[in-house]
C-alpha cells in the first residue's frame, strides 16, 4: 500500500519526498501546501484506476498538455506548475513523471494482464473522494447550478455524492456527535437537523453542522457503497469493449484454463470498487476538540472497514495529532493485553478506532523552516513525537510566562 510521491517547485510546495500509508495526515500553517499535496495525491490515483480500466490509453494524458489542462485544472493547481517544476507519483503499477515540462507514464507490469492481475486483485479498483473544505456550501446550496459554478470541479463531484448520499440513507443520518439526526426531505429536497427536542433546517444549523454532515455522511454512504460490492456504471460502449474482450480471452488457445480465469477475474474487479480512497481537508472545520474527536474517530472506523481502504487528512488543529495518537495508544495496548485488560480497553476506546503503528504517516509542512517536509512520527514509539504535539501550546505557555512575569513585577509596585 505504501506509495511515494516526490515533489519539487510546485505552487506552495518546495520540495519532499513522502510515503503515503493506511491513515497519513499533514499539519502546518494556511498555505504551506497541504492541501496542494492532497490534490496531486488524489489526480495520480484516479489516473491509475482509469489507466487500469483501460479507460484511456496509455500516451493520452502525455499529449497536448493534458496533464495540466485536464488533470490539474480539475482541482485548479495548474497555475502551480513553475518552469523547474517536478513531480514523480510511484504506485505499484505505474511511474507518473512530471519534468521539463512533460508528462510521462511509465507501465511497471510492460503490457503484462497477468501481472496487472495479480496487482490489481491485491490493491483493488479504487472510489476516490476529495472532500473539500468548502463542503459545508453544499448543505446550504438551495441552487446548485449558480452556486457551485465558480467553484473547482471537485467541489461539484462532491456535491453529487452528497446527494447520492441522502437518497441512500432514507431513514435518516446519525452525525457522530451530540445525538444529532438528519433527516431529508427529498420531496420539497429540505433537510432538517434534530437532537430529539428539537428541529432545524439544515441551512439554518450551526457551521460545524453545516461542515461536518456532508463529510461524516458522503464517506459513510461511499465506504457501505462498496462494502456491498457495487459495480462501475459502464456506458453501452463500454460494456461492448468489455464483452469483446472477455470473448478474445476465452478464444485464445494459447492461454491456459487457469490463466484465462485470472484474467477474466482481473476484469470484472476492474468496474467493481473494491477500495475506499479518502481525502478529507481540515475535518476539524468549525467544530470544538470534543466533536474534533468524534468525527476524526468516525473516519478512522470507516477507514478500517476495509484493510485496502486509505485516508489522508490536512489539518491545522493539533487536537488531531492527540487524536492519532490515542488510537495509535489504543493498538498498541492491545496487541500486548491479556483478556482481562483488554475488554477494558474496548470499553474505553472500540477496536474499531484502533490504529495500528505501522498503517501512519504524519508529516509537518513548513515554509519559514530550512526543512520544509518533515515526519512527525517518533521513530522509537511509532507515535507522533511530543515536541509537535507540544509545539503550539509551548509557544502560548512562552508568551504568557512573559507577559505574567511583567504583571507580576508591575502589580508589585
Amino acid at each position: 500500500m505504501d506509495e511515494r510521491l516526490v515533489v519539487k517547485s510546485f505552487g506552495p510546495v518546495r520540495d519532499l519526498d513522502i510515503t503515503f500509508k493506511k491513515v497519513t495526515l499533514f499539519i502546518g500553517d494556511q498555505g504551506t501546501g497541504k492541501s496542494c499535496v492532497a490534490k496531486l495525491f488524489s489526480t495520480f490515483k484516479w489516473l491509475e484506476k482509469v489507466l487500469c480500466q483501460k479507460k484511456y490509453k496509455l500516451n493520452y494524458f502525455e499529449q497536448y498538455k493534458r496533464f495540466e489542462a485536464k488533470l490539474c485544472a480539475y482541482y485548479r493547481i495548474e497555475s502551480f506548475i513553475q518552469s523547474d517544476s517536478y513531480l514523480r507519483f510511484e504506485s505499484n503499477l505505474y511511474d507518473f513523471i512530471y519534468s521539463n515540462g512533460s508528462f510521462r507514464i511509465y507501465d511497471k507490469n510492460e503490457g503484462s494482464d497477468l501481472f496487472r492481475a495479480s496487482h490489481q486483485n491485491e490493491a483493488g479498483l479504487s472510489k476516490i473522494m476529495y472532500v473539500p473544505a468548502e463542503r459545508s456550501i453544499v448543505s446550504v446550496a438551495e441552487n446548485r447550478t449558480k452556486l457551485l459554478k465558480e467553484l473547482p470541479d471537485s467541489s461539484e463531484t462532491f456535491s453529487d455524492e452528497f446527494v447520492n448520499a441522502k437518497k441512500f440513507f432514507k431513514s435518516g443520518y446519525e452525525l457522530p456527535f451530540e445525538g444529532l439526526h438528519f433527516e431529508y426531505d427529498s420531496l420539497n429536497e429540505v433537510g432538517w437537523i434534530s437532537d430529539g427536542n428539537y428541529k432545524v433546517r439544515l441551512i439554518n444549523a450551526s457551521s460545524g453542522i453545516q461542515s461536518s454532515l456532508p463529510m461524516c455522511m458522503v464517506s459513510e454512504y461511499l465506504s457501505k457503497m462498496i462494502a456491498d460490492r457495487e459495480e462501475v456504471k459502464l456506458s453501452k460502449e463500454e460494456k461492448d469493449k468489455l464483452e469483446k474482450r472477455v470473448a478474445e480471452i476465452m478464444q485464445d488457445d494459447a492461454i491456459s484454463d487457469s490463466i484465462k480465469d485470472m484474467m477474466i477475474r482481473q476484469l470484472s474487479s476492474a468496474n467493481r470498487y473494491d477500495r475506499f480512497i479518502n481525502i478529507v481537508e481540515e475535518p476539524e472545520l468549525n467544530l470544538f476538540p470534543q466533536s474534533q474527536m468524534e468525527v476524526l474517530r468516525s473516519l478512522v472506523a470507516i477507514n478500517s472497514s476495509s484493510e485496502q481502504n486509505m485516508l489522508v487528512l490536512t489539518t491545522h488543529s493539533p487536537y488531531s495529532l492527540a487524536i492519532l495518537n490515542m488510537l495509535v495508544m489504543g493498538a498498541k495496548l492491545y496487541q500486548r493485553a491479556n483478556e482481562a485488560d483488554r475488554a477494558e480497553i474496548e470499553r474505553i476506546l472500540p477496536h474499531k478506532y484502533h490504529l495500528n503503528e505501522n498503517d501512519v504517516a504524519a508529516y509537518r509542512l513548513s515554509s519559514k523552516e530550512e526543512d520544509y517536509c518533515v515526519s512527525i512520527i517518533s521513530p522509537n514509539t511509532g507515535m507522533i513525537a511530543k515536541n509537535d504535539l507540544d509545539s503550539c501550546s509551548d509557544e502560548i505557555n512562552r508568551i504568557f510566562n512573559q507577559l505574567y512575569r511583567l504583571y507580576a513585577n508591575t502589580f508589585a509596585k
